[in-house]
């Protein structure tokens, strides 16, 4: 996920994710993946009682969580490469 600002996942950026045992969180990034098999890695926002995910590139949408979505894991540690 690449973003104009911070924060931004650039390519080669290792992701540590826990796949189990966590609470949602508003503001955090997790997997999430869609009935149809899609699979996402967004930031989890929680807003007047509605559940989104929010991805940090504008060229793509914003989607509403409903049954339809699973969270697979929460992203704990983040690894930049190449420092």
């Amino acid at each position: 996920m690449v973003s104009s600002s911070s924060p931004s996942f650039l390519p080669g950026t290792y992701v540590l994710v826990q796949p189990e045992g966590f609470d949602l969180v508003s503001g955090k990034y997790y997997i999430a993946r869609h009935r149809d098999g899609e699979t996402t890695f967004k930031q989890y926002v929680y807003d007047a009682g509605k559940e989104y995910l929010a991805p940090l590139n504008p060229a793509f949408e914003t989607v509403q969580v409903k049954d339809d979505w699973e969270f697979i894991g929460r992203v704990i540690d983040v690894k930049v490469t190449g420092l």
